[in-house]
């Protein structure tokens, strides 16, 4: 802080308490002046004033400011303190407490055994509904019965053993595989209702195979199943009147891939199909009368890809989607080909979506789903 000169008052006020003190001791004490001449007496009192108000002019200095406290002065020219070291220690806020904006902080996550032992319950729900299932299930094995009708009952029943014993997080994929089996079972009693065998065409990878259809001419329900990596290629394509027609493709998912659509009309009684697909698959032609009808106060539910035949007079539909993957509901026209997308997205969705009034839907997904008018 740069010094500067003191005011003259303080260098004069400096100048009269030295001066008036030498003057009263040689007066007093020393008796030198001559005390009867007082304009000699002024003088010497007037040599002993000025000098030293003209030295404390010239080498007294004051700063320019001065801190009230003087505490706050010593601290300050004081190097400041080293901080204390200490390992940082995470702050929870309290469950429901507010954060300086004013919003409600998140809640502490739960204890890792509350999770598992919630996990624990759902599990078990879910494998005692499923034995629900199975037992109401109208399925009854017999002498009689198709080799493939009895391949899915057993998967049913030991998908049922295995969700049991398994741990939980594999508890939803071993009872998925099962509801695919009892769903195949119930294709094959639909078949069996409208007085035709199912018979299944086994094969793997890429085939070609001749299948005789159903009827005569017309138009037919493909019904197709393959097994594969998740995200693996497949796709069935129909060859008639001198070329070939996609019919369905897609790609695996999780569990097995399900495809239920109806095919055009074909020349002849037997029909060539090209199957590619990345592992096992089996695949059926069936009546086109077996293809599933939406109408009023109805509700279907399936998994993978379906063609659906509305009812007239359905001016919407209530589409919901259950899974992560994505979707697609689009219409068919009379001939079979595709026609506009209607709704599309992927993972959780619930649609209420306008329909035309004469039209086939189509599904295209990997994942579950269900179809219900919705009443508008």
């Amino acid at each position: 802080m740069k010094p500067v000169r003191a005011s003259w008052g303080r260098c004069l006020a400096y100048g009269l308490i030295s001066g008036t003190a030498a003057f009263a001791v040689l007066i007093l004490a020393v008796v030198l002046l001559p005390v009867g001449d007082g304009g000699a007496a002024l003088l010497m009192y007037a040599v002993l004033v000025v000098p030293p108000a003209l030295v404390a002019r010239r080498f007294g200095s004051k700063p320019t400011a001065e801190p009230r406290n003087r505490r706050a002065l010593r601290s300050a020219s004081a190097p400041a303190p080293k901080p204390e070291l200490r390992p940082e220690r995470e702050s929870r806020p309290e469950p429901g407490s507010r954060s300086k904006s004013g919003s409600r902080s998140k809640p502490e996550p739960r204890p890792e055994p509350e999770r598992r032992t919630d996990a624990v319950h759902a599990a078990e729900q879910a494998v005692t509904d499923y034995g629900e299932l199975l037992t109401d299930h109208p399925y009854s094995p017999g002498p009689s019965s198709a080799p493939d009708d009895l391949a899915d009952y057993a998967t049913a029943l030991q998908a049922y053993e295995d969700a049991k014993a398994s741990a939980p997080d594999r508890v939803p994929e071993i009872l998925e595989r099962g509801r695919a089996a009892l769903e195949r079972l119930d294709v094959a009693a639909r078949a069996e209702g409208q007085g035709h065998g199912l018979t299944w065409i086994h094969g793997s990878g890429t085939t070609r195979v001749r299948v005789h259809r159903p009827g005569t001419g017309g138009r037919a329900l493909l019904v197709f199943e393959a097994e594969g990596r998740e995200h693996d290629a497949y796709s069935v394509s129909g060859t008639g009147f001198g070329r070939s027609t996609e019919l369905v493709k897609g790609a695996c998912g999780r569990h097995v891939t399900l495809a239920r659509v109806l095919v055009p009309p074909q020349r002849g009684a037997v029909m060539l199909l090209e199957v590619s697909a990345p592992g096992p698959w089996r695949l059926a032609l069936r009546p086109a009368g077996e293809a599933r009808q939406l109408r009023r106060d109805t509700r279907l539910t399936g998994r993978g890809i379906e063609s659906v035949v509305k009812a007239a007079g359905l001016r919407a539909v209530r589409f919901e989607h259950h899974g992560d993957g994505p979707f697609r509901l689009l219409t068919v026209t009379r001939s079979l080909h595709t026609g506009p997308v209607l709704a599309d997205g992927r993972g959780e969705a619930r649609l209420t979506v306008p329909v035309p009034d004469r039209c086939l839907l189509r599904i295209e997904t990997t994942d579950r789903w269900s179809l219900c008018d919705s009443g508008t």
